[in-house]
């Protein structure tokens, strides 16, 4: 009678022990998927304002692009990552695919231009949007 009721309470172990590894294997994925996913949204940023930077510089007025981006210092640049889709080619960039279940609106990002506002001069902070 007592080797039912221990092996009952094993296999009850067990059971649960398989649920929790299950549930934590699960977790990890979404937040390795997370993770990627803003590395990707991060890179994007880079790339973009990279672009920015060159399409509002003047070759002959060098501190122009200076100014301009001083009157962003605080409030920063915000970009949704459908916009920022539209400047970067995405495919040729890397492998976007695990950004296809963000939101193109709500996720965002917001580059704040820093002294002394040279092309790699900025801060970049992310808010993701993501079904993962």
């Amino acid at each position: 009678m007592e080797k039912k009721g221990n092996k009952k309470r094993v296999f009850a172990i067990i059971g649960i022990v398989l649920l929790v590894l299950i549930i934590g294997f699960i977790v990890i994925l979404n937040v390795s998927k997370g993770s990627r996913a803003k590395l990707r949204v991060k890179n994007m940023a880079n790339s973009f304002y990279k672009y920015y930077y060159e399409d509002n510089s003047d070759k002959s007025d060098k501190d122009k692009i200076k100014v301009f981006l001083s009157g962003y210092a605080d409030s920063g640049l915000t970009i949704k990552l459908g916009d920022m889709e539209t400047y970067i080619d995405t495919h040729k960039v890397e492998n976007y695919k695990i950004l296809e279940k963000c939101d193109k609106d709500k996720t965002k990002v917001t580059i704040y231009p820093k002294a002394p506002y040279e092309k790699t001069d900025y801060e970049v902070k992310i808010k993701m949007s993501c079904n993962f």
